[in-house]
């Protein structure tokens, strides 16, 4: 339980979220607490894979489905299957006491969404992920059904709020920017942050190796790498992360929405360079480069002059999105208490 400053409406709340993606890590770092003014809020996570600090206890820790990567970054389905226990799933889904809470809220959490549905909850899908239900979203010219499968039924919910670079549909939402980020100081250095989970980090090392005039700072959960002289591996932390960040010349990381968000709103360069197989990463490259961040479809020297254009480039002016949160959270608590819809976001003015 997760409790500040409580008041009334004295609602109880679940929170329930991915782990094993940094965003949904980060999103909760900053919506738990503005949730937890309207009661008792109790925090699933499902997957525990992500590199930051959760910053509040959880009371439900759950495998759930989750994505194995190889060390070239590429989706291993085969260990996906392998490391998903069906049965384990099947039984959290029976076992989750989800009609003890007045609000369910989920960011692309598949145990949760399939608890509400088999249990006649009705629950709100507030993720990156829920933008995808709009065919306005970008995709590639030739779409995966699998994976808009996935999308699409991974983590369902009778409501969805979708966030996104740019308002593709009326349910679409400007990205969230932690308060952290939001008042972060921030000046011009001499390297850039690199947050590439998916690759190994000395595949990274040896391939920043060839850029000498460069510097890196390569964050990592592995302990054990051969650094080089212009490349610099460290233990990924929220707060290590963060003070490379802000006086960095640009971040390089996973085409994941979060963190390319949060840099852009900095004023940073950014390129995004999607886990290899994994079609939203690819979706999110491409919108993307609709905000001026570059993309790169593999890290290797095969993909020389895209880096290369990258390190040359010029700072892009920073994309200040509203800071909008507080009303968000205010606008879903009053739906539950009112009992409308809880998607109903026709009140919020952020673009």
């Amino acid at each position: 339980m997760y409790t500040t400053g409580l008041s009334q409406p004295n609602l109880k709340i679940l929170y329930a979220f991915q782990g094993t993606g940094n965003g949904h890590v980060a999103r909760a770092r900053d919506l738990v607490p503005r949730f937890s003014s309207y009661g008792q809020v109790d925090v699933l996570i499902a997957g525990l894979e992500s590199e930051l600090d959760l910053g509040f206890p959880i009371k439900y820790k759950l495998r759930g489905l989750a994505m194995v990567y190889d060390k070239k970054g590429a989706v291993s389905y085969w260990n996906s299957l392998w490391k998903n226990n069906l049965v384990r799933f099947l039984r959290d889904i029976l076992n989750l006491p989800v009609k003890e809470y007045d609000l369910v809220v989920i960011d692309f959490e598949a145990v949760t969404s399939y608890a509400c549905l088999l249990k006649g909850v009705k629950s709100l899908q507030l993720s990156h992920q829920g933008s995808f239900l709009s065919k306005n979203t970008p995709r590639p010219i030739k779409t995966v059904l699998h994976w808009e499968w996935v999308l699409r039924y991974m983590s369902p919910a009778k409501y969805t709020i979708g966030f996104h670079f740019k308002p593709y549909d009326s349910f679409i939402l400007p990205p969230i920017i932690r308060q952290e980020i939001r008042t972060l100081p921030t000046a011009d250095g001499d390297h850039y942050t690199v947050y590439l989970p998916a690759y190994h980090p000395q595949v990274l090392v040896n391939l920043f190796s060839t850029f000498k005039n460069e510097r890196f700072e390569i964050f990592t959960k592995n302990d054990t790498v051969n650094q080089s002289v212009n490349s610099k591996v460290l233990k990924a932390s929220v707060e290590g992360f963060k003070s490379s960040l802000s006086n960095a010349k640009g971040l390089i990381c996973g085409a994941g929405f979060e963190a390319p968000a949060e840099a852009r709103f900095l004023g940073k360069k950014v390129l995004v360079c999607p886990i290899k197989g994994q079609y939203e990463q690819i979706c999110n490259g491409i919108a993307a480069q609709d905000v001026g961040i570059h993309y790169i479809e593999e890290m290797t020297l095969e993909n020389l002059e895209v880096l290369q254009s990258f390190f040359h480039s010029k700072p892009p002016k920073p994309i200040r999105w509203n800071d909008y949160a507080q009303q968000l959270v205010e606008c879903i608590v009053n739906n539950a208490i009112n009992q409308k819809p809880l998607d109903d976001i026709s009140s919020l003015q952020v673009w």
